[in-house]
């Protein structure tokens, strides 16, 4: 079949890639790590909570992008997922037009780069929407700018007006976000590139690129002029992503620039080959999870979409047979551009593999247009057949589909750990007094840490003030107090930060929380009495008899209920709401609404899949006088754990102290102690 596919596709099939690769999933996702305080700024304190937000991170003029971000969008996670989504593709559509522009004649090159840039397997926190609007921001400016310059060359009619939009743009890229301001680097290579060759001077040919790069050059020394010495700071003597490395090279310079070359070396080979090492893992193809076969499927789907479409595409005044013409220079450009994008990263000592690479890929973000145009300059000279080379392409391209599919679909779940957490913690603690710290003993969502999740919980209760103080802060245990359980016991002070906002609250004054719903369990907002469970953790164990229920009030001074537009709607047809709700009148000994929560549950087939969720209904029954079910209840929890007897006994011991003695409590009484073995 001799079908012929013409250019003007091309931007339709970026969208097409874009939208498989990071598109499908959206409707699932949510906030994660870093969008919390983003959202918690935003949804509490508005513009002046922003603008004081982003003068700690050092990029003051951010807060307008999600001023009026936050003000036209809102707060649902969706609306920024579609934003950043969009932001991303149209960055690859100026990366499209900027290459087919440098080389006209090479437009199947150009294409085959901005497939691969659209899904390169190295930068993995896109679901992290809010957070990474201004990067993808940055990068959308920093595409458009290129592009202008590159048609100001090319056009010299309209030189002035191509010029101006270049320069805002360049100019409003570096203002957002200092992240491109390495790959800025690349302007004299590109102007280089356009300039004609023939019958000029090298000399003559510099010295045009000087004067065409110049104006660029003035922004760019203005822009480092600002960042270094007038940026707005919040305090004086404050510092954040200072350019310490240059100072290190000065003080000491024989082991700075080994530590700078170790990691260059290291960065790059991380960006170049280890992001493949990634994506093409045997993990993936444990083909019995249905999220691997899926992803499998849909790549292989795509790639042979994306054979059959290359393979028929036309381009018009491209070349049809291979030349070395684009090789060189693309090879060179790509080193380049690859070399320049972690600069900014380095220059302030934060290096992609000597840090956490999950985090810090992010400053190889730039550089993933020099990595595309490496792959496909290498693929040309390594396989000289061109259908051998575009299979290899789109397998390439299938492997990074996959992974993209599979990494937001871990994001995916991790969302729906996520909502369900502040649901049930809502349902269970309608309000919690300020300066309560909320203490688990480790991460209770992967890819979080200590102060997304405290933003997150300050986000759900709000504020009577606008002040710097936080209301609630979360804290893992082993990691903050593994060694100071005695005086967290007895009673210290709890203190911590994170940008303008502050926590200080007092141990005693803590909420102990065990979340695991991976084991069947929901949320358990434990008691000093559950120092007894011995299927706890066990330092939560230990730590449970500091856990102030106090702190939890059963009306909010706050007309309003959880808000669904941040964290989703409530779903109250699942066992975890009755027992929150459950557990919450045990709390206010409103026993009679235990019991009608039971049976309102039993109505809808709902029952608790571990013991330790039987022990708030097992009393509502024993307090209101239905004692066979409750002591059948006891039975129920029994079987189901071992390790719950010893709550079981004293949830009785309780019930014995609280209750009248009459003849059938006391059969029932007798019986238990005897059958759990209770002294």
């Amino acid at each position: 079949m001799n079908i012929k596919i013409p250019i003007k596709t091309v931007p339709l099939v970026l969208i097409a890639i874009c939208v498989s690769a990071f598109g499908m999933l959206i409707m699932n996702l949510g906030f994660f790590q870093d969008d919390w305080h983003h959202v918690y700024y935003g949804f509490s304190r508005g513009l002046s909570g922003l603008w004081e937000l982003f003068l700690f991170d050092n990029r003051p003029f951010a807060s307008f992008v999600y001023y009026f971000g936050f003000s036209i969008l809102g707060f649902k996670p969706l609306h920024w997922h579609i934003l950043v989504l969009l932001l991303r593709t149209f960055t690859v559509l100026f990366v499209w037009l900027t290459f087919c522009d440098i080389w006209p004649h090479h437009k199947r090159e150009a294409t085959w780069v901005s497939i691969l840039f659209a899904v390169y397997p190295f930068f993995t926190l896109q679901p992290l929407a809010v957070s990474y609007t201004i990067h993808w921001l940055g990068y959308l400016l920093y595409t458009i700018s290129i592009w202008s310059m590159v048609q100001s060359i090319r056009k010299p009619r309209g030189y002035w007006l191509f010029t101006i939009l270049s320069l805002l743009t360049n100019g409003l890229h570096l203002v957002v976000i200092e992240y491109f301001a390495g790959i800025e680097l690349i302007r004299p290579f590109i102007i280089w590139l356009l300039l004609p060759d023939e019958g000029v001077s090298f000399m003559k040919r510099f010295r045009k690129v000087i004067k065409l790069w110049t104006p660029y050059l003035v922004v760019y020394i203005a822009f480092v002029i600002y960042r270094v010495f007038f940026i707005p700071r919040p305090a004086s003597g404050y510092e954040r992503n200072a350019p310490t490395l240059i100072f290190t090279l000065i003080e000491e310079p024989i082991s700075a620039s080994t530590l700078l070359i170790e990691a260059i070396l290291k960065d790059l080979t991380s960006i170049l080959y280890s992001a493949w090492n990634n994506a093409i893992t045997p993990e993936l193809f444990e083909i019995t999870k249905p999220a691997n076969l899926i992803s499998i499927l849909v790549s292989i789907l795509i790639s042979f979409a994306l054979f059959f479409y290359l393979h028929n595409l036309r381009f018009e005044g491209d070349s049809d047979t291979d030349d070395n013409n684009w090789i060189k220079p693309a090879f060179l450009m790509g080193i380049l551009l690859t070399f320049f994008g972690p600069i900014p990263g380095w220059v302030t000592t934060q290096f992609i593999t000597l840090k956490n690479p999950l985090w810090s890929n992010r400053f190889g973000m730039a550089s993933m247009i020099g990595a595309s145009l490496v792959a496909v300059a290498l693929l040309e000279v390594l396989i000289k057949n061109k259908t051998y080379r575009m299979i290899i392409l789109c397998s390439l391209i299938g492997f990074s589909i996959s992974f993209h599919l599979l990494n937001s679909n871990n994001y995916r779940w991790l969302w729906i750990k996520q909502t369900n957490f502040y649901h049930q913690l809502y349902w269970r603690a309608p309000y919690i007094e300020p300066k309560t710290a909320i203490l688990s003993d480790g991460e209770i969502f992967p890819r979080m840490g200590d102060y997304p999740t405290s933003f997150a919980l300050s986000t759900l209760y709000p504020k009577l003030d606008d002040t710097r103080e936080l209301n609630y802060w979360f804290f893992r245990l082993y990691k903050h107090f593994n060694d100071q359980r005695d005086d967290l016991i007895s009673g210290m002070q709890l203190k911590d930060s994170q940008y303008s906002s502050h926590f200080s609250g007092a141990s005693l004054d803590s909420l102990v929380i065990l979340y695991e719903p991976e084991n069947n369990q929901c949320l358990w907002v434990l008691r000093p009495e559950d120092q007894e469970y011995r299927a706890l953790p066990e330092i939560t164990r230990e730590i449970a008899a500091i856990s102030n229920l106090d702190r939890i009030k059963i009306d909010s001074p706050f007309e309003r209920s959880i808000p669904i537009q941040i964290f989703g709607d409530e779903d109250k047809e699942t066992w975890c709401y009755f027992y929150q709700k459950g557990d919450l009148a045990r709390q206010f000994q409103d026993w009679e609404q235990v019991v009608k929560l039971w049976d309102k549950a039993s109505t809808k087939d709902l029952r608790p899949e571990n013991s330790y969720e039987y022990l708030p209904f097992i009393e509502g029954f024993a307090r209101t006088g239905e004692w066979i079910t409750a002591e059948l209840m006891t039975y129920q929890a029994k079987r189901l754990a071992g390790g719950i007897t010893p709550s079981l006994c004293s949830t009785w011991e309780r019930i014995e102290d609280a209750t009248q003695s009459d003849e059938s409590r006391d059969m029932i009484l007798t019986d238990i102690k005897n059958k759990l073995g209770c002294q």
